[in-house]
């Protein structure tokens, strides 16, 4: 029998970014044999109501969203009683923002710009569910 879906969320307010993060997590899922359904969001707003209405796993966001930042989406998710996995890849180069970030919730963090194989083979550990949160080193 074959598993449901996994739900992911990819939230960046640059429709080049967006189409970018689906390919590289589609070739992840791939990679590692996992179906998913991917939903996008262009602000913090839109990701809160996307989040809330499909439960992903998996969320992967930039920090520096219109409306809502990602930090605050994710802060707003855990007072509520849980929130799903965060990969955060963002512009937000400072060590002072890695360490916020992971340690309010997140599970990894990924500094533009990227390498594409580096980013693809983090969602795939992700996706595997055999990723320990990321708090050693900048990717």
């Amino acid at each position: 029998m074959t598993a449901p879906p996994r739900s992911i969320v990819i939230a960046d307010p640059e429709p080049e970014e967006r189409e970018r993060l689906v390919r590289l997590v589609e070739a992840a899922a791939a990679e590692r044999a996992v179906q998913v359904t991917i939903h996008a969001a262009s602000d913090g707003h839109e990701a809160l109501a996307v989040i809330e209405r499909e439960r992903p796993s998996l969320v992967v966001t930039e920090i520096l969203l219109p409306g809502m930042n990602g930090l605050a989406l994710l802060r707003r998710l855990r007072e509520r009683g849980g929130a799903p996995l965060f990969l955060y890849v963002t512009a937000m180069a400072r060590e002072s923002d890695r360490y916020w970030a992971l340690r309010n919730g997140a599970h990894s963090y990924v500094i533009k710009p990227y390498e594409d194989a580096a980013l693809q083979a983090r969602l795939a550990q992700v996706l595997g569910e055999d990723a320990e949160p990321d708090r050693l080193g900048l990717l």
